[in-house]
């Protein structure tokens, strides 16, 4: 399986957060019955620039809508549990809400050539214990989350959608990091300069203009 992006096959690293429908229901946001996808963030690799996409709306079919168009044919998935999350809970919720997808991801234990997964290919498909995302960052060096997905529910009862696509976003340039790191790659030139840029150039959709300010301020 070609892994190295080009222009003709980008790796997308992805990662959602989720929400439970039901506020007292704790474990809701677990589920694609009981919860909801609060937010999308994407990195898109294509060998030559980086590019960021961050989807978060209160119309969870719209937000899907664009992730759907976001995303092509041969893009190369990759994510920290992606595997038995991100991906089968974005499918779900796209079948509850009667959103089509663009394409095909093939789910396949072990053999899909659709997505790779950092959890997985770290504790060999499940023959050690799997690492969360934070604690595999710190054990590689390549860093640990700022925040907790605890908070997510709060953060989103406030209104502070900002805080939750800032949260994403960490955890994706996190699982990016993790990817190279795996695969024996340096971090390239073209991620380096995303961390050193002063406000970030994420297209976050779904946010009003005060919001964004407000996520601009997050990276100032």
């Amino acid at each position: 399986m070609r892994i190295t992006p080009t222009p003709k096959r980008r790796n997308v690293v992805l990662d959602i957060e989720t929400l439970s429908l039901d506020p007292t229901d704790s474990q809701g946001a677990l589920s694609a019955m009981t919860g909801r996808i609060a937010c999308i963030g994407l990195l898109l690799d294509d060998g030559n620039s980086i590019t960021e996409e961050s989807f978060i709306d209160e119309d969870e079919r719209g937000l899907l809508i664009q992730f759907w168009e976001h995303v092509e044919q041969t893009d190369l998935f990759v994510g920290h549990n992606v595997l038995n999350f991100d991906l089968p809970f974005i499918r779900q919720r796209s079948w509850i809400l009667d959103v089509r997808p663009s394409r095909r991801i093939d789910l396949r234990r072990f053999y899909s050539k659709d997505l790779l997964d950092t959890m997985q290919i770290w504790c060999n498909w499940g023959a050690t214990k799997y690492p969360s995302l934070d604690g595999l960052g710190e054990v590689l060096g390549c860093g640990c989350k700022s925040g907790s997905g605890s908070n997510i529910a709060d953060w989103w009862s406030a209104g502070n959608r900002a805080a939750i696509a800032e949260y994403c976003r960490e955890d994706v340039r996190l699982t990016y990091k993790l990817f190279c790191r795996l695969m024996f790659w340096p971090i390239p030139d073209r991620f380096a300069v995303l961390e050193t840029i002063s406000t970030t150039v994420v297209q976050t959709r779904g946010l009003s203009l005060d919001e964004q300010a407000a996520y601009g301020e997050i990276h100032r």
